[in-house]
């Protein structure tokens, strides 16, 4: 009856995993083609934002591009608001606190504002500064509500109250492979850039208006572009996760219940064949 009552209850576990896979996998292409879909504008808007600050003088013109000391830093933690998705938010918050451990002793201020349960949950456990917290966020992930919390972010950075804006995030390779990785938003620096971009060759284009001007609505858009990507790309990882996670468990939970069906069937016919010997000493004793 116990193992009667095991098996029944790993299928019904399994019927859940399987479900779940099927959700995550139908999802996991909707975000697959989201992030598509922006990487060409990404890599548009980055090549344009080289072209423009290519000479030094334009570079000391605009607030967003102007290096200075660094006292506060901001890094925003982009996790998921659930689990089951293997070791996603592991791997993002682990990086959040091996650079927390590492640099924070280096600066006046070291926060976090964190894009999902995990990450806030994590911080607030180790003890980890966080600033704000925006709960189901990538929910009903949009450009207008990236656009909302990037002017916030923005205009702390113009107000001085952060002087360094950092992102950590997954970013999408493929179902089975996500790389947490981390980047610096503001200042706006294109010294680390990836490879394509690198490739790009440096185009003197006329512009009218002036370069400083253009630049002034570029950048704002440049870093909303980037934070966007971010957000993405994190939520085409945390699907391809929990799509890996969940095939997994359903092949671990397959494997479950034929080992304990073959325990099942060797106790049955163990008693079966006891039965047995039963009815045939009784039948030779009748003799």
């Amino acid at each position: 009856k116990e193992l009667k009552r095991r098996i029944a209850s790993v299928k019904s576990s399994q019927q859940i995993t399987k479900a779940m896979k099927m959700v995550a996998a139908a999802r996991l292409r909707r975000s697959q083609e989201a992030v598509t879909r922006a990487r060409p504008f990404a890599g548009a808007i980055r090549q344009m934002v080289q072209n423009l600050i290519h000479n030094e003088e334009i570079r000391e013109h605009h607030t967003l591009l102007t290096k200075r000391d660094v006292k506060s830093v901001n890094v925003i933690l982009i996790t998921s608001d659930r689990g089951l998705c293997g070791g996603f938010n592991a791997n993002l918050t682990k990086k959040a606190e091996q650079m927390y451990r590492a640099e924070a002793g280096k600066y006046t201020k070291f926060t976090f504002t964190c894009i999902g349960k995990k990450g806030y949950e994590f911080c607030k456990l180790r003890g980890l500064p966080v600033d704000e917290y925006y709960l189901d966020f990538q929910k009903t992930l949009s450009y207008a509500k990236t656009q909302a919390i990037a002017n916030d972010f923005i205009e702390l950075y113009e107000k001085g109250e952060y002087d360094e804006i950092r992102m950590i995030y997954s970013e999408f390779r493929s179902a089975i492979s996500q790389v947490p990785t981390a980047l610096t938003l503001l200042p706006v620096d294109l010294v680390e850039e990836t490879k394509e971009s690198a490739q790009a060759p440096y185009v003197d284009f006329l512009y009218e208006p002036s370069r400083e001007r253009i630049l002034d609505e570029l950048l704002p858009r440049y870093f909303k572009a980037k934070l966007f990507r971010g957000l993405l790309e994190s939520a085409a990882s945390e699907n391809g996760a929990r799509m890996s996670a969940m095939d997994n468990a359903t092949k671990n939970a397959g494997e479950m219940i034929k080992k304990l069906t073959l325990a099942f069937n060797k106790i049955r016919q163990g008693g079966i064949t006891t039965e047995l010997l039963e009815i045939v000493s009784g039948a030779e004793a009748l003799k």
